[in-house]
């Protein structure tokens, strides 16, 4: 896991350099050019041109020096193969960034979601049979390509249909580089001060402590990507439509919108945030085993910071859609400093205080997010959800914890998680918190006959009454 987590430092930070902010840029223009019914595939084809040839750039520097990195970053010469498969898979991995980008800058979320989904299980499921074959770590590396290779073609084959190709289109793609670059700069500034936050605490300690630390921590971390990954497809599928209203200039309805997408938001993420919370110890020891039971702490600590999930989804890309990408920028350097200045707790906690500053600077970023949207669009959140959906889950992640201090055993996990979700279920109940306009909304999403089953479940009619 150690070695891993440090391929995978590596591809992460060659995407980042190779992108210059130009993928955000694509998905923010897609989307508002769509909302003024205008044809984006310029745009999209200039985005691909200079994210190809900048990729191949890096990883021919990356594949040629492998033997140097692999001395200074896995503490052997021997693992130059696999930095160079790395290398391989860094330019076919940038694809699916690509185009999935495109498709969620033009709203098509469900066939970005369909596609990831294949895609991701392609990936894994090659990744385990040639583990399980006996390729070991390298095995895991050609898995990553031959399911990147696999994401690529699935994404191109629903993406194309959007973009439209022609002479005029290459030439003006070509015109259009600079003035993209001109907006994404400050974004990938942004981005690279983001990618530093996200990544220096695993740094620290690969520069400082044994690959086997690397390990307990980054499974930690990826635990906790669990939550920030439902909180990032959350915040993804309101980005096309606040991009569609700026594009039409209705910003009252972008108003409206954060003030009912935080309701839901905080609805879905506070137990969950806070059930990981109570299940931390069974989570880690039993889907990571018995020998990363010392990331527990870390990650529980991470989680009750995690609460900052419920409510940034509804402000997601909103400073971008309405180009603030300067204060973008700004926000990410005050989270890398805000963590650096909080540097000496490690000396104390170790790696619990890495954790603390991870929280600590996701709280900062929250606060001043809100800020600085604040000056350009009206910003609400749901007070009345946020105080029911954090008193809900917090009496329900008490009672699970406390139930694990009479009983405890990794394998009772799902019997907690079935406990706590009955608890939080009930306390809906008893707190009224659904109301008509829920109803009707969970009826466009899952239809009639499943809304009026789950309403049913939580005590409420199809009018949103509660009989009790």
């Amino acid at each position: 896991m150690g070695t891993l987590a440090v391929l995978t430092l590596i591809a992460s930070f060659i995407q980042l350099a190779s992108n210059l902010g130009l993928l955000q840029a694509l998905a923010k223009y897609v989307a508002e050019l769509k909302g003024r019914e205008e044809d984006f595939s310029a745009y999209f084809v200039s985005s691909m041109t200079f994210k190809t040839l900048a990729v191949l750039s890096m990883s021919l520097v990356l594949f040629f020096f492998s033997r140097n990195l692999s001395s200074i970053l896995l503490k052997s010469p021997q693992y130059y193969e696999l930095i160079r498969l790395t290398a391989i898979d860094i330019i076919v991995s940038s694809f699916p960034l690509l185009f999935s980008n495109l498709l969620l800058g033009a709203g098509k979320l469900k066939w970005m979601a369909l596609s990831n989904v294949v895609y991701t299980a392609i990936r894994w499921i090659a990744m385990v049979m040639l583990v399980l074959i006996g390729y070991g770590i390298h095995g895991a590396v050609i898995g990553w390509i031959i399911g990147d290779l696999c994401g690529s073609i699935i994404y191109a084959a629903v993406s194309f249909r959007l973009v439209k190709f022609s002479e005029d289109v290459f030439r003006k793609s070509i015109s259009l580089i600079p003035s993209l670059l001109r907006f994404s700069w400050p974004l990938f500034a942004a981005s690279l001060v983001s990618f530093l936050y996200t990544w220096y605490d695993q740094a620290l300690v690969i520069a400082f402590l044994p690959l086997k630390d690397v390990g307990v921590y980054n499974i930690s971390c990826k635990a906790f990507g669990v939550l920030t990954g439902i909180s990032a497809a959350l915040g993804q599928s309101l980005f096309p439509y606040y991009g569609m209203m700026y594009g039409r200039k209705n910003h009252k309805i972008i108003s409206v919108a954060i003030k009912r997408a935080s309701r839901y938001t905080m609805l879905i993420m506070f137990p969950l945030t806070l059930g990981l919370f109570s299940t931390a110890k069974p989570a880690i020891t039993l889907f990571a085993g018995q020998q990363y039971v010392s990331g527990w702490p870390i990650l529980a600590i991470m989680a009750v910071f995690g609460l900052t999930l419920g409510i940034s989804p509804a402000l997601t890309g909103l400073l971008t859609i309405y180009e603030k990408t300067k204060i973008v920028m700004l926000l990410s350097i005050v989270s890398v400093a805000s963590s650096l200045v909080l540097l000496p707790s490690v000396v104390i906690l170790g790696l619990n205080g890495l954790a603390i500053i991870k929280g600590v600077s996701l709280l900062i970023t929250l606060i001043l997010n809100l800020y600085f949207l604040s000056k350009v669009v009206k910003v609400e959140i749901d007070k009345e959800a946020l105080i029911k959906a954090l008193a809900s889950s917090t009496i329900m992640a008490a009672a699970v914890f406390l139930m694990q201090q009479f009983y405890y055993s990794k394998f009772l996990l799902p019997i907690y998680i079935l406990i706590g979700a009955t608890i939080y279920i009930a306390e809906i109940r008893i707190f009224k918190v659904l109301n008509s306009s829920d109803i009707n909304l969970l009826t466009q999403i899952l239809g009639e006959r499943n809304t009026t089953f789950l309403i049913k479940l939580m005590g409420y009619d199809m009018n949103g009454q509660n009989p009790d």
